[in-house]
């Protein structure tokens, strides 16, 4: 007697499992799940705002409290003979020299004939140093080339700024550019195959470009993965849509110790990322 008791229990037991059970599942199908509010609030990026730009002596300067700048120029060896004291004592903070150039006719690679002499004038005289490479490169095989090259004539040197790469239109009156026909696609895979491979060699990268060449030439989404060096002249502020590392705002610029106009520059810094 005692146990069928038992066993009748046991079945009660597990039949109220069972409805309790299809009870949850039922109020899970009629349940209203309620929305999962998402967060659409975008983080935006801090901003140069151009109209802050302070102008002294024709040099930019720039300061607010997410960035500050640098003055610099770049330089090659059209500006020939250069007393880099008088440079530093200028202001100038920064440079950029040409390393080399690719021939827009012969497709061969030069050393820029100042470098040498500029990279240890600049260097002696304490003055922050990046270096740029002008590239005439017809395809992805070319623009390696003129990489390998780069990190050939740098070993033994330091420099202080990312390797930029300089790609622009060459206007010829006798023949044409080797770079006429070359698709917007290749050129920009040029690009990137030059800054992808420097970048593996441990060294910071940049491109320098201005707006037809940006508009025209370069497929910008994949671009201004990239800092940017953008060339605009005289205008208040670059007319591109995507951020600009350095601006360089002239061609014409007058630095004591330079015979010859100068390109001056302005390099937005954020400040958590200067190094003292």
């Amino acid at each position: 007697m005692k146990k069928n008791k038992i066993r009748r229990l046991e079945m009660l037991v597990a039949a109220l499992f069972i409805v309790f059970a299809l009870l949850i599942m039922i109020g899970r199908l009629f349940r209203k799940e309620e929305p999962i509010e998402e967060n659409t609030e975008e983080v935006s990026e801090p901003t140069i705002d151009y109209s802050k730009i302070d102008v002294i002596s024709g040099k930019y300067y720039y300061e607010d409290e997410n960035f500050s700048s640098s003055f610099g120029i770049d330089i090659s060896e059209f500006q020939d003979e250069i007393d880099w004291k008088k440079v530093k004592e200028d202001g100038v903070e920064f440079v950029y020299l040409r390393i080399g150039r690719r021939g827009a006719t012969t497709g061969l690679i030069y050393e820029d004939s100042k470098f040498a002499a500029n990279y240890e004038g600049a260097k002696e005289n304490g003055l922050k140093l990046g270096v740029y490479f002008f590239s005439q490169a017809k395809d992805e095989k070319e623009a390696l080339e003129e990489a390998a090259w780069v990190r050939e004539h740098l070993k033994g040197k330091e420099v202080d700024l990312p390797v930029v790469y300089d790609c622009e239109e060459v206007i010829l009156e006798d023949e044409p550019s080797r770079l006429e026909g070359v698709e917007k696609e290749q050129l920009t895979a040029n690009t990137i195959a030059f800054l992808e491979d420097m970048k593996k060699s441990g060294y910071d990268v940049m491109v320098y470009t201005y707006l037809y060449w940006a508009d025209t030439f370069y497929d910008m989404e994949q671009i201004a993965r990239y800092p940017i060096w953008f060339a605009q002249y005289d205008t208040e502020a670059p007319k591109l849509e995507w951020p600009v590392s350095i601006w360089q705002y002239s061609n014409q610029g007058t630095i004591n110790g330079i015979k010859e106009p100068t390109d001056l520059n302005i390099m937005f810094i954020r400040k958590n990322d200067r190094s003292e």
